[in-house]
């Protein structure tokens, strides 16, 4: 039986000197950590080595020393074979010294663990692929941050961009294909922590932030498309091990401290004693960032225990990680310069929390065949709140135009609310009964009824109206009627609609709201006749509101009923309101006027006061600031959770090297969204205000929910790979996998988004209020003096109410398919190793991407009037939208993804033991998936057809005396290879003139170069050891340009452009700036650290970060600046000008972090210990 010891990948020559500090413990577990420690893989029988002991090993020697002084009284003996160690029994009359011998049975020179789970253990020369590693031991002299910070300074073909502007949530780029946290992104590549996939099932994202790095044993990149890591494989496999007791004893802990108030304290121990052993690694960090409010803390937690013999292993362990992260993303370009600490909007806040379990074991049954297996369980939450811009601020939308008018509250003195005694059995206002002399629809008298219609022909108090005051002292109405008892079929009639009004003794508390909607009576009365018998108000079994409505307006025709007993008509008319004749639109308002429960601003002439300059004077007004909600706030609540689990087995006689294996993984998922109109204040923080902001803005108080939504996904997978040696020096392999998937989202999403959006949820004054007393303190003194939502707001309730959302849908998605992969790898010589291989890869789409799909199916009559429409595609005739991560529609299938890769390489080493390697690879997606706008407001995840990926990789590696490069380069030429049209009304090289064809949309012509992929990569690390206990060292890494998002057409560039656009329903003409060539500029940025080793355990270290203080951005986007300079706009304290049409396009970036310095102090106990 043969054990394995692949554990460490670093470039060490063979004749380095390495230090040890071993204790007195079993053979097997000396070898495999000294293995480590030396960046060499041992080979040996595991039967030779059973029940021997090492001894203590404490020293600086060249590996092979180290090794024969461990051998020493075993009986055995070691071969050196270039980075291999080969560990046989000792020849008889032998001594333990180095021998060239000819090896029988070398497996390899490094193995790799091929695959999610380790049993396939492949060295890199079997491998037809440039797979690229990092030890722990290269993950500490880095002195790298993040995982991004680690794969930007390590790896070919690497870019990260920081989109978010927050070091842990930077996505992460792998030959063009992304790995990151922005939901919405599609990705590309799988990323898997000990065997447990973590590319989050909603929308297949990866938080980098909840992966320990302290924890880590090795991390492996496989490229291509290798289907053996199952989905969402498309560009490469990212593979991360971790710590035991057994391989990783020892105690350390270390703290940081420095630039941006950076505090970190990372601790980590392990240790072994027997078959048992237990590792645990604690990473505490917290900063205030270097820009403006931009605080984040990571906590992340990680333990194992392990049990061994000498064909069992088995591991339990937990990860836990509690983050709140703050990103507060790009800026223009042009505020940046003026303040390069500065953010756009804030906050943006991000909660992450992870709680994972697993469950591993592998069993070598024989010296060929073992077995391994997992199970986990992971859950992982996302809580977020974003302020960002309200772009469409106060244009008015869909049926609510008006909402572009500015408002304000009433003042002292003014009663927009008309308030009445109601203290009668009935829930009606108080009223007097009068009989009425009826003939067909004429009323005698009728203008002496007319009370509130300014009347003076009867006024007998001299009040300017004929009141109801006057009726009495005319004797036109008997005040002895005072609520005087009516028919019981009309108390049955109003007893039907008392609900109305229930909310008017009750108040609008706590985000509740008074019920609205349509009630009807029975069709029999309790005097058994049928309702057609009676006129109530000449509304006929229709909605009660109308009893209301005429009893308390000026219309012309007052509320009666018929009473058959005696034939005649009797009309109710309601008392005097308790706040007197000027109130609600009778009422005087101070340079305001009223209509319909709003109170609109009016200037001196008369004309009411547009909150959007935009829209008034031709386009050249200045806005309105008070009461203007310029920003959103949005919360974001997703849940995740993932089981599953797989079993593998696996052969290695020599010459094969075959695995079989099957997983299952079953992942649910849901998501909230809410959001709420808010201000900025004069540091453009978006803070919520419904005091300050226009009343007529519900959406300003009551939180608006867009949608409910869950999903799950069903994975089953088998899977296989063969590697046959048939002669020496030259390797086959071929794998497969197949792949099946069921994907369900259940889901439902606010009504007509389109027409229907924030701005559009109104609230108003209340027409008029019931009071339970007979005076003005007895009335509900909220509804009295405040707005509150009105019906056409509420759309049927509430904000959150069943009728708010359209129906539930539910959708199920299943998709299966073969992925294959074949290659070969021949050893032309010692050490030149030359490879090529094809694979196909599938990603299948994630739950949020099919309930974001657009639905290209044409319809010519809409789906809820049942109208005839012009041609057009179901998604938006429907008028949902997705405007991530703030709204979700269930839409219908998208394909999946599929990817095929070929690649050509070479790697050896040259006479200096330097190590180089070169490689070319095509990947080609067919039905590649992009988040696609198709109008302003609309947007949907699309196939866009074909893309490709190209590129070269070139590395090279070593040491000379106390001098040691690492130097890596890689182009990367990521293009569309399909049109595609996207709304994009930034882009100044798109139509931008209203009626024309493909109006604000932007055409990708195959060729088009991706956004944030450039096209030339190269880092450097070179190391000096300046004695034993000092070490120098310096790393670049530099990027050349590339495009910025929303120049997917490669054409935007600085213009000035002047068009037509639509602003609440009125073409206006714009002037627009287009700043910016649409260009992330390349850049290099150069880091350096040294370290100092005092002894006795204790180390120092000093970073610093950008070392030249360079200014660079590693991400750019186009988009619109509503703090663009003013001509005629008002500016608002945070600088938001309120005139829309003298916003610019630009170039919002990501800037990078200025020159920083940390230094680092660490401990080790272990060391201390056995000195």
């Amino acid at each position: 039986m043969l054990g394995y010891a692949a554990l460490g990948f670093a470039l060490h020559a063979a004749a380095e000197p390495v230090s040890v500090n071993l204790p007195a413990q079993p053979l097997t577990d000396s070898l495999t950590q000294l293995a480590k420690k030396a960046g060499v893989s041992v080979v040996f029988d595991s039967t030779l080595v059973s029940g021997k002991t090492a001894p203590a090993l404490n020293g600086a020697w060249e590996p092979d020393e180290a090794f024969r002084r461990l051998l020493r009284g075993s009986g055995l003996q070691i071969t050196m074979e270039g980075d291999t160690a080969l560990i046989r029994r000792q020849a008889p009359g032998a001594k333990n010294e180095t021998i060239k011998t000819e090896v029988v049975d070398v497996r390899a020179s490094r193995f790799k663990q091929v695959g999610p789970m380790p049993g396939l253990n492949l060295t890199r020369e079997e491998i037809p692929g440039n797979v690229q590693s990092i030890s722990a031991e290269e993950i500490k002299e880095s002195k790298a941050m993040t995982i991004a910070e680690l794969f930007n300074s390590r790896l070919q073909s690497v870019n990260v961009n920081d989109y978010q502007g927050n070091p842990f949530q930077m996505d992460i780029t792998y030959r063009g294909f992304t790995a990151g946290p922005q939901i919405g992104m599609p990705q590309g590549l799988s990323v898997f922590f000990d065997g447990v996939r973590v590319n989050e099932p909603f929308g297949d994202v990866v938080n980098w932030d909840l992966i320990p790095m302290n924890a880590l044993a090795s991390v492996d990149v496989f490229p291509g498309s290798n289907p053996v890591f199952g989905l969402n494989t498309l560009g490469g496999a990212v593979a991360m091990r971790t710590k035991n007791g057994f391989d990783d004893p020892g105690t350390d802990i270390q703290v940081l401290g420095g630039s941006f108030g950076r505090k970190q304290v990372m601790m980590s121990t392990g240790g072994s004693k027997g078959n048992v052993a237990g590792f645990f690694a604690l990473n505490r960090f917290e900063e205030d960032g270097w820009r403006n409010n931009s605080p984040s803390k990571v906590m992340q937690a990680y333990g194992k225990a392990s049990f061994r013999t000498d064909n069992l292993d088995l591991h339990g362990s937990v990860t836990y990680a509690g983050n709140d992260l703050v990103g507060n993303g790009l800026i223009p370009k042009e505020m940046y310069e003026q303040d390069n600490e500065s953010v756009f909007t804030s906050p943006d806040k991000t909660r992450n929390e992870l709680l994972q379990f697993q469950v591993a074991g592998a069993f070598q049954v024989n010296d060929t065949f073992s077995v391994t297996g997992q199970a986990y369980r992971r859950k992982s939450d996302r809580k977020a709140v974003t302020g960002d811009i309200n772009r469409e601020f106060a244009e008015g939308s869909g049926n609510n135009t008006a909402k572009g008018n500015a408002t304000r509250r009433a003042l002292p003195g003014e009663s927009p609310v008309c308030a009445f005694a109601s203290t009668n059995a009935y829930g009606l206002p108080n009223y007097y009964i009068t009989p009425t002399i009826f003939s067909g629809f004429t009323l005698a008298h009728l203008n002496a009824f007319d009370y509130t219609a300014g009347n003076t022909s009867y006024d007998l108090d001299g009040d300017g109206d004929y009141d109801v005051a006057d009726a009495i002292a005319d004797g036109s109405i008997d005040p002895s009627t005072l609520n005087g008892t009516i028919p019981a079929s009309l108390s049955d009639y109003i007893a039907a609609g008392t609900a109305f009004e229930a909310g008017m003794f009750t108040g609008v508390r706590g985000g509740g709201f008074f019920s609205q909607g349509s009630t009807y009576i029975d069709a029999t009365d309790s005097d058994g006749n049928g309702e057609g018998d009676y006129l109530y108000s000449g509304v006929l079994g229709g909605d009660f509101m109308g009893v209301w409505a005429n009893l308390l307006s000026d219309q012309d025709v007052p509320s009666y009923f018929l009473n058959p007993n005696d034939g005649t008509t009797y009309t109710l008319l309601a008392a005097e309101s308790l706040n007197g004749a000027g109130c609600g639109d009778s009422g005087t308002y101070a340079n305001a006027e009223y209509e319909s429960g709003l109170i609109y601003v009016v200037d001196g002439n008369g004309d009411r006061i547009r909150r959007n300059g935009a829209v008034e004077a031709g386009g050249t007004g200045t806005g309105y600031v008070d009461g203007t909600p310029n920003a959103i706030l949005s919360s974001v609540d997703i849940g995740q959770i993932v089981r599953g689990g797989s079993m593998q087995f696996n052969w290695d006689t020599g010459r094969h090297k075959f695995m079989v294996g099957t997983s299952l993984d079953y992942a649910t998922n849901t998501y909230t969204n809410s959001q709420l109109l808010a201000l900025l204040d004069a540091n453009r923080k978006a803070y919520a205000a419904p005091d300050e902001i226009g009343y007529e803005f519900a959406a300003a108080t009551y939180p608006v929910r867009n949608n409910d939504f869950s999903g799950s996904s069903k994975t089953r997978s088998a899977y296989l790979s063969e590697t046959f040696t048939p002669v020496e020096r030259f390797h086959f392999s071929a794998s497969a996998r197949y792949n099946h998937t069921r994907v369900m989202t259940r889901m439902r999403t606010r009504s007509n988004t389109e027409d229907v959006d924030l701005r559009a949820m109104s609230s108003q004054y209340m027409s008029y209020l019931l009071c339970e007393g007979a005076a003005l303190s007895d009335c509900d003194q909220y509804l009295l003096n405040n707005p509150v939502p009105s019906p056409d707001a509420l759309v049927g309730g509430s904000f959150a109410g069943e009728s708010y959302f359209d129906p539930w849908e539910r959708e199920v998605a299943t998709y299966h398919k073969i992925n294959p992969a074949f290659g070969a790898s021949w050893s032309l010589r010692d050490h030149i190793n030359v490879y090529g291989n094809w694979s196909q890869g599938t990603r299948t789409p994630s739950a949020i991407e099919l309930g974001c799909a657009f639905d290209s199916t044409i319809v010519t009559k809409h789906p809820l009037t049942g109208q005839t429409i012009s041609p057009t595609p179901r998604s938006l005739v429907n008028g949902r939208s997705c405007t991530l991560p703030t709204a979700l529609s269930g839409d219908p299938y998208l394909p999946q993804v599929v990817a095929r890769t070929l690649e050509f390489g070479a790697r050896g080493k040259l006479v200096n033991g330097w190590d180089w390697n070169a490689s070319i690879y095509n990947t080609n997606l067919q039905d590649d998936i992009y988040f696609v706008a198709y109008t302003a407001t609309q947007s949907f995840f699309d196939t866009i057809g074909k893309t490709r990926r190209r590129g070269l990789e070139l590395g090279l590696g070593g040491k000379e005396g106390r001098w040691d490069l690492r130097a890596n380069y890689s182009l990367t030429d990521a293009t569309f290879e399909a049109v595609a049209k996207i709304v994009n009304a930034d882009n100044s090289a798109v139509n931008h003139q209203l009626g024309t064809a493909n109006y604000n949309m932007m055409t990708i012509e195959p060729g088009d170069r991706m956004p944030g992929i450039p096209l030339h990569n190269i880092n450097l690390n070179l190391g000096y050891q300046a004695t034993d206990k000092w070490r120098i060292g310096l790393t670049m890494v530099a990027h050349s340009w590339s495009y910025a998002r929303g120049n997917e057409n490669n054409e935007h560039g600085p213009a000035v452009q002047s068009y037509q656009r639509v602003i609440s329903g009125v073409p206006t003409t714009v002037t627009r700036r287009f700043n910016g060539d649409g260009k992330t500029s390349g850049y290099a940025v150069f880091n350096f650290n040294t370290s100092y080793d005092f002894g006795n355990g204790w180390i120092a270290n000093l970073t610093v970060n950008n070392l030249l203080d360079k200014e660079y951005f590693s991400a750019s986007r186009i988009d619109i600046n509503p703090f663009s300079p003013s001509i005629n706009g008002a500016i608002g304290a945070s600088g938001f000008n309120y005139n829309s049409n003298e916003w610019q396009s630009t170039t919002f970036v990501a800037p990078g972090a200025p020159r920083a310095a940390w230094f680092t102090l660490k401990y080790d106990f272990g060391t201390d210990k056995r000195k």
